[in-house]
């Protein structure tokens, strides 16, 4: 059964040169949303990638949801797994949806309650549907 399952790299755990070495720069977003929706399991994604966080939203339709975004994000950065691991965070079912809404508050924020989060979700949302990545 599908289920929102979320990856991330954030202030919290990451330092800036990890959180700078898995940041998506915005052209590269089209194509790497692209990429990791043509992977089995996945049926909706989109990126979300600041300078304090890069995160992966998705409704997966697997059990290994969390290697698979695990593997990608390693993959498209070429960044060794083992090297990655200590500050990746995931988040699935109402857990994901609770984080989300932490995210898009600012309440997740380095500076708390920050207003741009907001918009850079919504250019997130835009940019997965410009490349057609919020259902397959």
């Amino acid at each position: 059964m599908p289920k929102i399952a979320i990856l991330s790299v954030n202030h919290q755990l990451a330092p800036v040169a990890v959180r700078e070495k898995v940041a998506f720069s915005a052209n590269e977003l089209p194509n790497a949303l692209r990429q990791l929706n043509s992977t089995q399991g996945i049926e909706a994604c989109v990126i979300l990638s600041t300078c304090n966080r890069s995160e992966i939203y998705s409704i997966v339709d697997s059990n290994n949801a969390q290697q698979i975004l695990s593997d990608y994000l390693a993959t498209t950065h070429n960044v060794a797994r083992e090297k990655l691991d200590p500050y990746l965070v995931y988040f699935e079912g109402d857990d994901a949806l609770k984080h989300i809404c932490r995210v898009a508050t600012g309440l997740d924020s380095l500076v708390l309650g920050e207003p741009q989060i907001l918009g850079q979700l919504k250019d997130a949302y835009h940019t997965a549907k410009e490349a057609d990545t919020l259902n397959k």
